[in-house]
């Protein structure tokens, strides 16, 4: 196998991937983070689940989205029976979008999901700031 065939498949990869999966960076409260694809019919159960096999961690305090617009933190429940892109469809209804891409076109959506395992840093849950983390956290 060749290097530009590895080059193909793996753009084939991430350009097809977003089909099937949602790419989420997934930021833990000290600021560290990094993607994470997750198929859209999973449970939201399954998203905790890859998280704790991704970041090798049983200890997941939560997991929630945050309003860039409003600071509102969205909680996500531990759920077998609500899919993964029920949820997020389900926060973004008509012009409320709840649930933001980070990113501008034309890079592909990626959604950012804080994970807090316990272990902050010296940031707590109690003192994050409204709307997203500033760039020195992320």
């Amino acid at each position: 196998m060749s290097t530009e065939q590895f080059g193909y498949k793996l753009q084939q990869y991430i350009d097809t991937t977003t089909n099937y999966k949602f790419i989420f960076e997934v930021t833990k409260l000290c600021g560290y983070g990094e993607f994470m694809t997750v198929f859209k019919n999973q449970s939201l159960l399954d998203l905790y689940s890859t998280i704790s096999y991704q970041f090798d961690n049983r200890e997941i305090k939560s997991l929630f989205f945050v309003n860039d617009t409003t600071g509102e933190k969205i909680k996500v429940p531990i759920s077998s029976t609500i899919r993964i892109k029920d949820f997020i469809s389900g926060h973004n209804v008509g012009p409320n979008l709840n649930i933001k891409p980070i990113y501008q076109v034309p890079c592909k959506i990626v959604y950012r999901l804080y994970f807090d395992d316990g272990h902050t840093h010296g940031i707590t849950p109690c003192h994050l700031p409204p709307g997203p983390l500033p760039p020195n956290q992320v």
